[in-house]
């Protein structure tokens, strides 16, 4: 009678456990639902293999004749055969800095760009000296070790992998690896619903806490292999999770391998309790059969730590044809050196995808594929990101008198500008030199002027309160020509409100000065701005998408005067993510459509 409450309570709990890491699964695809070994109809394995010499130092002039490659023990005809170098230096004129979770999907997904994260186990990690430890080869290890390309990120069990902050800036990792905590044994505070519901069975947390650690660790694979199907790394700080020799830890701990190897994924790992004879046996296997390196039985791991940026700098891919492509099946990979000398490190092997898997794939490789015009707009919202402009801007487009189109400008210095202010010096001229507006070291933030409908070429430039110029833009663009003719939407504009004193305002049409920056907190209260042309006949529909393109909901469309429209929408239910408002203006058969897309922070 005492036992079976505590086991159907401990599997509840283990169920809310899983439920509340939702987060982590929806952000990914199962490694059944995601096979990268198979692209096309094409039954090539791809693996990754790295290849070290004395000293740790990358091999670099190998030849495909110098591997044995084979699959359950099968010797195996490797088809393609690549030496892949990345040094970490930028070879274009590319911005590193990076500003948008859009971007970090850009660059990630480049060949030239090498991929980290960094897991720290805070469950399995001693509060006092392992943390302390711990924290003291990170920060070195990140202040030392990585090169200006290099996309970095750190989490712990509790971070759901959309919210990882991939980041180029040493200085940030620093601060974030300073917060850092050991808490093994520690159960309260609770950090979350998840711990508050452990609570309620202390008898059972240890166990509790493996299966998260263990799910947040397959989750971060999973959600590396979404990036691009070269090799990426996994740096797991841990002192090892202690096991009870039960099949569902057997079972999990089966499932991070499977996804790791999946998804090209290396897990390398740190124990900052390492000393001389202390060899964890988790942390041992689980970078050995990843293709990553332990490091573990030293008293000096953060040596080692490098290591595993220059096995990311250099390494062969080598390709074959499966003799079984689509079984569903696990098939062992070996991958050996037919010379001495060489310390070779692969993946362990392979889930075959089924056939249903590799429909299933090809249909959600389909459905995530964003339409251009989503794609578009989002790339202008990481453009306007850019955090090495002294100034945000918006430039918009209206219908002016005598069939010239009414242009505005509205300006904000960054908050990061120097202290004294900005000025702004603003030229509008025809591409023949005609000038159709021209303002001196402005600080006026919202300018006006009309043009004709053609090209325009505007140029600007930022002075500090000393005189000296401190940004410069300059662009060409096109003047539309609005009338009851032509079916339009002019410029949309957003007005943020912080109180409701100032949503009231906004709801009955007081004006107000257009927000040039596109976040927003999730406390914020938008309103968005817009004129349609077309004459009385036309019909004007609002919707609210995710950053898929997929609606969230419509939204209410206001008239407040005419041709002059206006919709509310409230950020309070929003995650933090891009999103797009797509209005669309229709007259008999005709249709024309605009987005707007914005981030929530």
């Amino acid at each position: 009678m005492g036992g079976s409450p505590i086991r159907a309570g401990a599997a509840a709990i283990a169920l809310v456990s899983l439920t509340m890491l939702a987060p982590f699964l929806s952000a990914v695809q199962s490694p059944q639902q995601q096979p990268p070994t198979f692209r096309g109809t094409t039954n090539i394995v791809r693996v990754d293999v790295t290849v070290t010499g004395r000293g740790g130092e990358p091999a670099t002039d190998l030849t495909r004749d110098d591997f044995i490659v084979t699959e359950d023990a099968a010797p195996q005809a490797i088809e393609s055969f690549e030496l892949v170098r990345v040094t970490g230096q930028p070879t274009d004129d590319r911005s590193l800095e990076i500003y948008s979770t859009s971007q970090v999907a850009s660059e990630a997904a480049r060949d030239d760009v090498r991929l980290f994260l960094i897991f720290w186990d805070e469950y399995h990690i001693g509060q006092f000296i392992p943390a302390t430890r711990g924290r003291e080869e990170l920060t070195e290890f990140v202040r030392t070790a990585f090169a200006p390309t290099d996309l970095v990120g750190i989490m712990d069990q509790l971070t759901t992998v959309d919210s990882i902050k991939f980041t180029r800036d040493n200085l940030q990792l620093v601060d974030e690896i300073h917060a850092l905590k050991g808490r093994f044994g520690i159960l309260v505070p609770p950090r979350s619903a998840v711990e508050e519901a452990h609570l309620q069975f202390p008898r059972d947390i240890a166990r509790l806490r493996n299966e998260v650690t263990g799910s947040a660790l397959n989750a971060a694979a999973a959600f590396l292999g979404n990036f691009r199907e070269g090799r990426k790394a996994i740096l797991f700080v841990s002192q090892g999770l202690p096991l009870y020799g039960r099949s569902d830890e057997a079972n999990r701990y089966s499932e991070i391998v499977r996804t790791a190897n999946t998804n090209n994924t290396a897990i390398y790992t740190l124990d900052p309790a390492s000393e001389v004879g202390r060899r964890p046996d988790f942390l041992l296997s689980l970078a050995e059969e990843t293709g990553g390196r332990p490091f573990v039985g030293t008293n000096r791991p953060e040596l080692l730590l490098p290591q595993m940026v220059r096995d990311a700098s250099a390494y062969y891919l080598l390709g074959y044809r499966s003799p079984a492509p689509t079984d569903g099946k696990f098939h062992k990979i070996k991958v050996r050196m037919n010379k001495d000398g060489y310390e070779v490190r692969a993946r362990s092997g392979y889930f075959a995808p089924s056939v249903g898997d590799m429909e299933r794939g090809r249909a959600a490789a389909a459905a995530a594929e964003l339409p251009p015009d989503i794609e578009r707009a989002l790339g202008e919202l990481s453009g306007s990101a850019r955090t090495d402009r002294e100034f945000d801007s918006w430039i918009g487009m209206a219908r002016a008198d005598d069939g010239r189109t009414r242009v505005t400008i509205a300006w904000a210095p960054r908050a990061t500008s120097k202290p004294g202010g900005v000025a702004l010096t603003i030229e509008a001229v025809s591409p023949d030199g005609t000038s159709y507006f021209s303002a001196s070291r402005t600080t006026t933030q919202n300018v006006t002027f009309d043009a004709p409908a053609g090209e325009l070429v505007l140029a600007t430039k930022a002075f500090n309160a000393r005189g000296d110029e401190i940004d410069s833009d300059r662009r060409k663009m096109t003047v539309p020509r609005f009338d009851d003719a032509s079916l339009a939407i002019g410029s949309p504009f957003i007005l943020r409100t912080r109180t409701a004193r100032d949503a009231r305002a906004m709801q009955d049409g007081n004006d107000a000065l257009p927000e040039v920056g596109r976040e927003f907190d999730r406390s914020d209260r938008l309103f968005v701005r817009f004129s349609v042309y077309g004459g009385p006949q036309v019909a004007v529909t609002a919707r609210l998408l995710n950053r898929q393109g997929k609606e969230l909901q419509a939204l209410r469309v206001a008239a407040l005067k005419e041709s002059l429209y206006q919709l509310d929408v409230p950020l309070s239910g929003s995650g933090r993510d891009d999103y797009l408002i797509s209005i669309e203006a229709t007259r008999g058969a005709e249709s024309v459509k605009t987005l707007v897309p914005f981030h929530v922070r």
